[in-house]
């Protein structure tokens, strides 16, 4: 036989039913016709392989399907109770009960098993006002599973999971098979009977499987409730011609059948492997996150989240059953648990890696309180470089999260990092990573002022320094390469996990290797968008008031950190002349220093403008090398060594007055190191601070970071009648 490939246009898995039914389709044909049928995805288009046209197709299911045996006798609405209260239910299992046709013996078999069960449940006074007692329904599950036949049995675990005296629901399945009014088994029955029953149509049921198999819309649908699978087919305002809101649905019986057979690939050996687990009982089935989705909200009751794997290779019904019955979804040694897990286990390639993505469909409480499968995300099977930076700030997160009581304002920003976390890992917003670095800074901060958070939660202390590649050309990019020069700094490369500057601009101290909270930043200055050059300009100053030359030395000790990524002049420029946003370089700031990440960033090209001529005389004291320079002062050229060093107080006067004051103690020391400056007389100086309002703290926090020494030597020769020694590998 010659296989095709047939798209199931049908069947896309634009909802949770067309992705259920097309698996039900592959399993109802690899187990009762054609056993080399196989199944593959192109983006959310089902493609079967198989023997058979549409044509053969729609014969072989109207004439020779056979039904997998779905009932519920646990639940009140499955025809069972037979206190004329489910009439629809009733009559559609009396119709399977009555019928002869051979295929359907296997269902009446069951529904035989499942009036024993009532029967006997009833005898032991297991009853209740609808149906069961509520506290022995869990009773009566298990005897349905030592009463049924084999055939029944998958239906038990798509539906719940016993667990000591406690039944656990697959989210899937609804409760237990039902979905607000509507009980799922019932509904399959009735649809049967419809299809297959001794009444049926069996003109109308062959327009309907090519109706469901190929999107055709040119046949009549049924009206009734469509369940949670395609809540795009219920009613509405405009389903009545009188304008007036309709309860019901359109409904294709056809759809209705093969989404129930598909359930039943959730019924694995995963049940029996993670029965003591109830959040991972059900393959790719995992508790509520409400972050990733465009409606989701933080008030919204969520039932769970089915994660349907996507595959580009065909696979046949064996090799699905296997991946179904291992249902892999592990990140850090465990199954994923909930949505914002599972993301990290796909980031992490902790599933099968023969997959090219998963489809997220929460489940959540909607049309009152129905329950709903709504598309979520869509992600790709991809090592993402996201994962190494997220993983040990997912972990301090979810410490906080489980405390209870928590602050309205931290609990805001607990759910922001979750939802740009989810972004960044899930790679679905190019923003998310740079949204998850401000807001894990705020978080951080909110969690140092309560005083009882305090008490539990540790400071983050990230196990080892990271860096960031934010993508091209990132929003506010000067911003980003200020506040991650910043959060470079180190005394010692040991030192990046814990940048230099955290104990001194946020609420945290160091303790050896330890981070402790502490009730102010050392600077007494918080870090804010409106203080960020005082607080940098107060940390330069005690950084300052720290050193301490070691015994020997002739020369006082550099004032710039020997350890962090440096900044390009036109980067340090636009800070100094106020051109860049403090509020987004605060933000970033606090951020990576909490995270302890920095980033890797090209470096801008020089703008070409006249550099300013006070950052020009004093960029060169905070260096951390001599310069080996050649004199430009007279007609011979003369090269010679300049070490330049601050006075203790500089940046203290800066801060108290500007930078007028030092200006002249800064001119005498370069004369004295051998630079003639070319800015003279107190005159000629006082214009050039005139003509740059250089502000005095926004230029002590812009030496406090570090430059190459190649700039520094710039500088230094546009304030003075000097050149580089281009002999030199000092200034290179």
């Amino acid at each position: 036989m010659v296989s095709i490939g047939i798209p199931l246009r049908g069947l896309r898995a634009t909802t949770l039913g067309g992705y259920l039914s097309a698996l039900g389709l592959l399993r109802i044909l690899a187990t009762q016709h054609d056993t080399t049928t196989r199944l593959r995805w192109a983006d959310d288009l089902p493609v079967l392989t198989s023997a058979c046209s549409i044509d053969e197709l729609t014969a072989w299911l109207v004439s020779s399907y056979r039904p997998s045996p779905i009932v519920s006798p646990w639940n009140a609405g499955a025809g069972f109770a037979g206190n004329g209260k489910s009439v629809e239910a009733e009559r559609a299992l009396a119709q399977i009960e009555n019928s002869q046709d051979p295929r359907l013996a296997v269902l009446r078999e069951a529904i035989a098993a499942g009036r024993k069960v009532v029967a006997e449940g009833r005898a032991r006074g297991w009853a209740g006002e609808s149906l069961w007692a509520k506290q022995h329904k869990q009773s009566v599950i298990s005897l349905c599973r030592n009463s049924f036949p084999d055939e029944a049995l998958p239906w038990i675990d798509v539906a719940a999971v016993l667990s000591g005296p406690e039944v656990h629901f697959n989210p899937v399945a609804g409760t237990g098979g039902n979905f607000g009014r509507q009980e799922l088994s019932a509904t399959y029955l009735q649809h049967l009977a419809l299809v297959l029953g001794p009444e049926a149509d069996h003109s109308h049921a062959a327009a309907w499987v090519r109706a469901a198999l190929t999107g055709a819309e040119d046949v009549p649908y049924r009206r009734g409730a469509v369940g949670q699978f395609d809540p795009g087919r219920a009613g509405g305002v405009l389903a009545s011609i009188w304008g007036e809101p309709d309860k019901q649905g359109f409904v294709n019986p056809w759809r209705t059948i093969l989404t129930c057979e598909g359930l039943l690939l959730f019924a694995s050996a995963a049940v029996r492997r993670n029965a003591a687990e109830p959040g991972a009982a059900w393959p790719f089935s995992v508790h509520a996150t409400p972050i990733g989705h465009p409606t989701a909200s933080a008030g919204e009751t969520a039932k769970g989240e089915i994660w349907a794997p996507l595959w580009e290779r065909p696979a046949n019904l064996a090799e699905l059953e296997q991946l179904f019955g291992e249902g892999r979804a592990r990140w850090a040694g465990a199954q994923a648990k909930d949505g914002l897990l599972f993301a990290l286990a796909i980031s992490a390639l902790g599933v099968d890696r023969n997959l090219a993505a998963f489809r997220r469909f929460v489940i959540v409480e909607r049309l009152g309180q129905n329950p709903i499968a709504i598309r979520a995300t869509d992600v790709p099977v991809a090592l993402r470089n996201e994962h190494a930076l997220l993983a040990d700030p997912y972990v301090w997160l979810t410490r906080l999260r489980r405390k209870d009581k928590i602050p309205a304002g931290v609990a805001a920003l607990l759910r922001q990092c979750d939802q740009a976390l989810f972004a960044a890992i899930t790679g679905s917003d190019t923003t998310a990573m740079a949204r998850f670095v401000i807001t894990f800074g705020h978080l951080h901060e909110a969690v140092a002022r309560s005083g009882r958070l305090r008490q539990d939660i540790a400071p983050y202390q990230p196990s080892q320094a990271r860096i960031w590649e934010p993508p091209p050309a990132p929003a506010r990019r000067l911003e980003l390469q200020l506040a991650s020069a910043l959060a470079s700094l180190a005394v010692a490369r040991s030192d990046l996990r814990i940048p230099a500057l955290r104990p001194l601009l946020t609420r945290v101290t160091r303790s050896r290797d330890r981070l402790m909270w502490t009730d102010n930043p050392a600077t007494g200055t918080e870090l804010l968008g409106s203080t960020l050059t005082q607080a940098l300009a107060q940390a330069h100053r005690l950084r300052l008031q720290a050193l301490k030359a070691a015994v020997g030395d002739t020369e006082p000790p550099a004032a710039e950190f020997p350890v962090g990524q440096t900044v390009a002049l036109p980067v340090l420029e636009s800070f100094v002349d106020g051109e860049c946003d403090d509020e987004v370089t605060a933000d970033y700031l606090r951020g990576l220093m909490a995270l302890g990440w920095t980033t890797s960033q090209p470096t801008p090209a020089h703008h070409g403008r006249v550099l300013n001529p006070v950052l020009s005389v004093l960029l060169p004291f905070f260096a951390a090398e001599p310069f080996r320079l050649v004199s430009t002062w007279g007609p011979d050229p003369v090269a010679f060594t300049a070490t330049l060093r601050p006075r203790p107080d500089w940046i203290a006067r800066l801060i108290a007055a500007g930078p007028a004051g030092i200006l002249d103690d800064a001119l005498l020391r370069l004369q004295l190191a051998g630079c003639r400056p070319l800015v003279g007389r107190p005159p000629d100086r006082a214009d050039a601070v005139a003509v740059h309002h250089t502000d005095g703290a926004r230029l002590a926090a812009a030496l406090l970071m570090r430059v190459r020494t190649r700039d520094r030597a710039k500088a230094l020769s546009a304030a003075t009648a000097t050149r580089p020694d281009k002999a030199s590998p000092v200034t290179i």
